[in-house]
């Protein structure tokens, strides 16, 4: 089997044999050598306190009821949307999933400080599904 080293991969090994470089650069340089079945991360919006990603094979989106049942945009499968909350204290966040048909249904519930903000991403399918923080 003939293996073949990319002038990236060579650089990179050069560069961290010197300690120019850490492990994170070295694996941001081999973003394109990743595993094509690992599921893709969705891009995380920045500056915003509050992040929904649906890592799941359906959509989701975030009611917050303390804000009048303030929904949060749709997040497709695969997607993350972010809303920047002001304020101060716990904000009450109640995560939703939707169907292929259009219909939602309930994932959970999260309470978490504003300040500090929270990222939350939905899993599997809606059938068996779930969520965390990350």
């Amino acid at each position: 089997m003939r293996t073949t080293t990319t002038h990236a991969v060579r650089t990179v090994g050069l560069l961290m044999a010197t300690g120019l470089i850490g492990l994170t650069g070295a694996t941001s340089a081999h973003a394109g050598d990743l595993d094509p079945t690992e599921p893709k991360q969705p891009n995380i919006p920045a500056g915003k306190n509050f992040v929904l990603c649906s890592y799941g094979n359906y959509a989701s989106y975030a009611v917050f009821p303390k804000r009048g049942n303030m929904s949060t945009a749709v997040a497709g499968s695969g997607r993350c949307i972010g809303v920047s909350l002001s304020g101060r204290g716990s904000e009450t966040v109640v995560i939703y999933g939707r169907k292929a048909d259009g219909s939602k249904f309930k994932i959970g519930t999260d309470t978490f400080d504003l300040p500090d903000g929270e990222r939350i991403k939905t899993l599997n399918t809606p059938d068996n599904d779930d969520w965390t923080t990350f």
